[in-house]
């Protein structure tokens, strides 16, 4: 007796023996995939036996594939991921080169934009406060004039302190700083200045009306020139920042009244 053994659709034997026997069947000359081997068995009287046994090869790269399944219904453009990977023998094994990336979840999308509407609305509220904290001052300044008056001047009540304060702060302390004493040969000091400390305080407002040039203060000569206030300030303005001038730092000069600074004016 003897038995050939077949391969798929194979006409001659793959190998031929004599029972019983053992043969190696060396796959990677095969395609990937479904295969069949036929076994014949040939009797000394002729008679046949057939026996069929299906089998499959995977000796190729592994495929992934992603967008794509059996049975789909598919319709339109549809995108498709493949990827394939392999190993052999003595191979060291790198997890990142058999990854396939998949697509980002739609979690990951919502989060990001849950984060990003959140910063949106907290940079949108921050911007609105800055801009408040940075009107309040001028908003301030300017109900504090409109609400001065001829029957309680400025100049005659506590009303005009935070007034001066503020105005001087604003237009008058980056020359003659903050404390009053001015800069060495630049802008004069204010402490303890003969045009600050008068009775007659004509000079004083004239010069915060009109700016001045070239003075001369105790012997020294100042050519920083100090611009003009009278069109960016009212009359209780100037008069509540001479007032916080001939009043501060140590000075006490009689303060003075918007009348006052009406009657220059003109």
């Amino acid at each position: 007796m003897k038995i050939e053994v077949y391969l798929d659709t194979q006409t001659e034997p793959y190998t031929t023996f004599e029972p019983p026997e053992s043969f190696r069947l060396d796959t990677t000359v095969l395609d990937d995939g479904e295969h069949t081997i036929r076994f014949k068995a040939i009797d000394t009287d002729g008679t046949i036996g057939l026996r069929e046994v299906k089998f499959s090869v995977h000796n190729g790269p592994n495929i992934s594939v992603h967008g794509l399944r059996d049975d789909d219904q598919l319709f339109g453009e549809v995108s498709i991921l493949a990827n394939a990977y392999s190993s052999k023998i003595g191979d060291i094994f790198e997890p990142m080169r058999i990854e396939t990336p998949n697509p980002i979840p739609t979690w990951a999308w919502v989060l990001v934009l849950v984060v990003f509407s959140w910063s949106m609305w907290y940079l949108g509220t921050e911007y609105r406060e800055h801009q408040a904290n940075l009107s309040a001052p001028a908003a301030s300044a300017s109900v504090a004039a409109k609400t001065t008056s001829a029957d309680s001047p400025a100049a005659t009540g506590a009303s005009w302190q935070a007034l001066g304060k503020q105005v001087y702060e604003n237009n008058c302390a980056s020359c003659h700083q903050a404390n009053g004493s001015g800069l060495a040969g630049l802008f004069p000091p204010l402490v303890a200045n003969p045009s600050v400390l008068a009775d007659d305080a004509s000079e004083h407002l004239s010069t915060i009306l009109n700016g001045a040039h070239g003075k001369i203060i105790q012997g020294i000569s100042y050519p920083a020139p100090m611009p003009p206030f009278g069109s960016q300030l009212s009359d209780e303005e100037i008069a509540a920042v001479a007032n916080h001038e001939r009043t501060s730092w140590g000075n006490g000069a009689k303060t003075v009244t918007a009348d006052e600074v009406t009657v220059l004016r003109k």
